[in-house]
């Protein structure tokens, strides 16, 4: 291929967190009594007492009660790929508490013959560790100079540093490199025809939008004095709109960035269900894919959805004890 598979991870993650939403359609069809009914979250907004955009959540999705898989358990865990030090905490704690943690991550089939993992926190080998496979080159989380930019203006981490992938009981559950590039080749996917694609649902999107009171909200955030969170308010309404799988799908609604990872994982949690020693187990995986995943889930291995919780991966507004010295009133 002649664009690494890094960077079109890259740009997939860019567009999944700032596709437009596409929240003025729905509220069109709302205000018309034609809406529909509402679809599954798996990125939401949490808002407060006065219903201001507070917290950004990803949700963990049990799923049980499966007869093909009588007395297991799986959660799907979603992930965005930027967070708080708070975030990637919780999710450290919980992991440790699942029979098998399956994860995604696009990595060379070299560097995963040779057991090398996301680098991250903890003891053990990571990619990080050898000079061949940087976090620059692996996983969902590739570093370029966009997303440190994007790091440094959120004020977040990135989900390779945060998160610890070094426990024995992490299960790599995702296409190799190689296998991705096979996959793109056999589909006729390439990287500037699904840019465009993407590009051009954007273009459609933002014509619905009132482009005014849109600039001027990000030239107000860029001046104002807790700018940082509001930056992140403007992106998480986008990253919520932009959850629902559908980027880079073609015609035939698949594609190799979200349905045919997601085939891969879900093979993979198939043999780890198999395992007696297996009861308990989570599915982390970027939030993008559970439209698809969970349907999965349903059809294919008979599960049901049991419960939902939610996880805090961004605070959208300072704490209370720095609202105090904001120059420009919070929106």
């Amino acid at each position: 291929m002649k664009f690494s598979t890094g960077i079109l991870l890259l740009v997939s993650g860019l567009l999944t967190a700032f596709t437009p939403s596409g929240q003025a359609d729905e509220r069109s069809k709302a205000a018309s009594g034609t809406a529909e009914k509402p679809k599954p979250q798996y990125i939401r907004i949490k808002r407060n007492e006065r219903r201001l955009a507070a917290e950004m959540q990803t949700s963990v999705i049990r799923f049980a009660n499966s007869k093909q898989f009588p007395g297991k358990v799986v959660d799907l865990i979603g992930a965005v790929h930027l967070g708080e030090e708070s975030y990637y905490d919780e999710l450290n704690r919980r992991f440790a508490e699942y029979d098998a943690l399956l994860y995604e991550a696009v990595i060379p089939e070299e560097a995963l013959k040779n057991g090398l993992r996301p680098g991250g926190g903890g003891s053990g080998r990571s990619l990080s560790d050898d000079e061949a496979w940087t976090e620059s080159k692996v996983g969902l989380a590739t570093i370029s100079a966009l997303q440190v930019g994007m790091k440094d203006v959120l004020g977040l981490e990135f989900q390779l540093s945060g998160v610890n992938y070094t426990p024995a009981h992490f299960v790599h559950a995702d296409m190799t490199q190689e296998e991705m590039e096979r996959s793109m080749a056999r589909r006729g996917e390439s990287f500037s025809e699904m840019l465009a694609r993407e590009m051009l649902k954007a273009t459609i999107k933002q014509q619905k939008k009132n482009l005014i009171a849109q600039n001027l909200d990000v030239l107000l955030s860029v001046l104002a004095s807790d700018r940082q969170y509001r930056v992140r308010r403007i992106a998480a309404v986008e990253m919520v709109g932009a959850s629902d799988g559908d980027v880079f799908a073609d015609s035939d609604g698949m594609s190799t960035i979200i349905t045919e990872r997601n085939i891969k994982a879900l093979k993979v949690l198939r043999r780890e269900l198999n395992k007696a020693s297996n009861k308990e187990l989570g599915v982390f995986y970027g939030a993008g894919h559970f439209a698809d995943m969970e349907k999965r889930m349903i059809d294919e291995f008979g599960f049901e959805r049991a419960s939902e919780e939610w996880i805090t991966a961004w605070r959208l507004r300072p704490p209370v004890a720095e609202q105090s010295k904001v120059a420009v009133p919070v929106q």
